[in-house]
């Protein structure tokens, strides 16, 4: 699929989307110029299509130094394709890309309110993603900005809840609650019935 990436038709669309200043398709372009050296290194470019059209593309790369965690560095729903869910369904072949040969991998995205509004204003929430940041009115005003995370897995662990707090040592640090009307509570203050 890669190989047939027409790189100017992925700018065109980043720049129909209205979302991308005139420098950041700039640097999109310096981006698949890399790409095109050399694919895979770091840049992997996804395409989204319906029949011919592109719906949809993502530009990842893998963090250096980091066995499996990767930046979305352009996430682009084409403009007549906003209302359908090609957002969603380029999240999830990112995720199929990454996991095709890893067991899990931790995707980090920093996005402006606008972009995210691009690909549909809950899809990245809907997809698992975490917002761990946020600055309002970054990219001016209400245009905030937004540091998103997602953990996907191939195999998804079984994760429990612990009932109650546990120690290194395996005991329990939780402290029975004391009922009677005299004495300390659990967090160790003062109960004592004044009357």
């Amino acid at each position: 699929m890669q190989e047939h990436v027409d790189t100017q038709e992925l700018e065109k669309a980043a720049g129909r989307t209205g979302v991308f200043k005139a420098v950041e398709i700039d640097l999109l372009h310096e981006t698949l110029l890399s790409w095109k050296n050399s694919p895979g290194d770091p840049y992997t470019v996804l395409e989204l299509r319906d029949g011919k059209s592109l719906v949809a593309f993502a530009i990842i790369s893998r963090i250096s130094g980091r066995e499996s965690t990767y930046d979305i560095r352009y996430l682009v729903v084409d403009r007549d394709y906003r209302s359908t869910e090609g957002g969603k369904h380029l999240l999830q072949l990112i995720d199929d890309e990454l996991l095709a040969n890893s067991s899990y991998a931790v995707i980090r995205l920093e996005s402006s309110g606008l972009k995210l509004l691009n690909i549909g204003p809950d899809t990245l929430t809907e997809a698992g993603y975490k917002i761990i940041g946020h600055i309002e009115s970054y990219y001016g005003e209400n245009n905030d900005y937004y540091y998103l995370i997602k953990i996907a897995y191939r195999n998804p662990p079984k994760f429990t809840k612990p009932e109650s707090p546990v120690s290194e040592d395996g005991s329990s640090d939780a402290k029975p609650v004391d009922s009677s009307p005299h004495g300390e509570n659990a967090a160790g203050q003062d109960v004592t019935d004044p009357a």
